[in-house]
């Protein structure tokens, strides 16, 4: 039996490996690696509620990784004879595994690159595959876990491993939105199998994991906020339409969840505010947004429930409307009109007649 470590980072990351592990990874004995970088799943391990659903589960925390910018000469030695950094920020040793699966748009991150090297030394024939972290995985190439020429040489000539030859699928759910400098790289691009019957055994499974209860939602529309690192170069757009839509369609109507990091999403008393510690990924599993409106500039949250469970919940983007509102441009336009292409649930709004028309607004 091949022996599989899957390692998680954020709700979304497990939702994705545990389609993994219901379909193609059946037959393989499964640990997982859950690690600090979201308070939700760090809480999750910690009350055990991973417990049980895998052969194994450790615990990665990144605080204890002292110095990831290490000299040439630690690394080698590190990749070559012994690495005690994953003794250091693992909760448990890492057994021997035949295949690894992780989420990471362009360069995986130290717990990860950590891990690639002790797994190397213990087993040299070892395979590396990339899975989904929504959009960025589409519009962001992927990066090898040895990225640099002389790297990859030194486990070619010292251990007889290649970096390339072992590390070469990105799995999604739907190739066909990937841009072309992720299709056009040398890693294969996978479907991710999500028949009905899996998509139901993934929400089974996470619900008895994580025993979530959304929050319930008081009206159909709900506008999702934008992060600050997607900050308004125009504030004033930025806030204007949100105003203007939830004015029209009504108090009654209308909520605004504020983004986690946002900045320009609080409009004090005048609108109702969603407000839940579900994970918004768990909260549209739980299919209580199926007759709601979900509204953003261009939050990708908003497409998740399509993407992963086949949601009937409408998706409006606003982006076109307001260009000036952001210091990154949306250069992912083929990306967006794709998504329009597969479902007729997801839409663009280019000017207000459409959006009233698209929100039943008269």
């Amino acid at each position: 039996m091949d022996k599989t470590l899957g390692i998680v980072s954020t709700p979304y990351h497990l939702i994705v490996f545990l389609f993994l592990k219901e379909s193609i990874l059946k037959d393989h004995q499964v640990d997982l690696v859950v690690t600090d970088k979201t308070p939700f799943m760090a809480q999750a391990y910690h009350n055990g509620d991973f417990d049980g659903f895998f052969h194994k589960v450790l615990f990665a925390d990144a605080k204890k990784i002292r110095n990831p910018y290490k000299s040439a000469v630690v690394t080698l030695f590190e990749s070559i004879v012994y690495n005690p950094t994953t003794n250091a920020f693992l909760d448990q040793k890492l057994e021997t595994y035949d295949h690894v699966y992780f989420a990471s748009p362009g360069m995986p991150d130290e717990i990860v690159k950590e891990i690639a090297k002790t797994l190397i030394l213990k087993n040299h024939t070892v395979t590396f595959h990339r899975f989904e972290d929504g959009f960025a995985s589409y519009t962001k190439p992927p990066l090898h876990i040895v990225n640099t020429e002389r790297g990859q040489k030194l486990y070619g000539s010292l251990l007889h491993y290649s970096v390339c030859a072992h590390e070469k699928e990105l799995y999604l759910f739907e190739p066909y939105l990937a841009e072309q400098n992720v299709a056009g790289t040398d890693f294969t691009l996978m479907r991710i199998d999500r028949d009905e019957k899996l998509v139901q055994s993934v929400i089974s499974l996470m619900k008895q994991m994580l025993h979530f209860e959304p929050a319930s939602m008081e009206g159909d529309l709900l506008f999702l906020g934008q992060g600050t690192a997607n900050g308004a170069g125009n504030v004033q757009t930025y806030r204007k339409l949100i105003s203007q839509i939830g004015e029209k369609a009504g108090y009654d109507r209308f909520m605004i969840k504020p983004h986690p990091r946002g900045v320009n999403d609080d409009f004090g008393d005048t609108f109702r505010v969603y407000r839940d510690n579900c994970p918004f990924e768990l909260a549209l599993a739980g299919g209580g947004f199926e007759d709601k409106t979900l509204i953003s500039y261009y939050s990708t949250a908003c497409a998740t429930g399509s993407i992963l469970f086949g949601s009937k919940a409408k998706v409006v983007f606003l982006y076109p409307m307001a260009e000036d509102s952001f210091n990154e441009k949306c250069d992912y336009e083929d990306y967006f009109r794709k998504l329009t292409e597969l479902y007729d649930t997801i839409h663009i709004a280019h000017n207000r007649e459409e959006l009233w028309k698209l929100l039943g607004i008269d």
